[in-house]
């Protein structure tokens, strides 16, 4: 009976270490997988994250381009306002002018 109670210590030990030995690979194999799927996905995150500031940027310039076109746009129509008074101020002066003196006069 001794030594029937010894081979099952014995195999019991034995089938104990080769679970703790098969758990420690597949942990270690879990935590290689692991590592790289997070690497992975921090590579993912600081590629969007690359790409969201370029597209910042590109919108950016994008807006102060518009904002430069607006101004222009402002001034040319300032401009084109004031000639429109100057205008409409020398043609009511011709109208209110006598024929004679009209013919003398040459508007630029």
């Amino acid at each position: 009976m001794d030594l029937w109670a010894t081979f099952f210590i014995a195999s019991t030990a034995v089938a104990a270490l080769g679970f703790v030995a098969v758990a420690v690979l597949w942990l270690k194999k879990l935590r290689d997988a692991l590592a790289s799927t997070l690497g992975d996905t921090a590579q993912h995150q600081v590629r969007s994250a690359q790409r969201l500031t370029d597209t910042i940027d590109h919108m950016h310039r994008k807006q102060q381009l518009q904002e430069q076109q607006i101004h222009t746009l402002v001034e040319s129509n300032m401009m084109m306002r004031h000639e429109i008074a100057v205008l409409a101020n020398k043609i009511e002066i011709a109208e209110h002018t006598p024929a004679e003196n009209q013919t003398s006069r040459t508007l630029h």
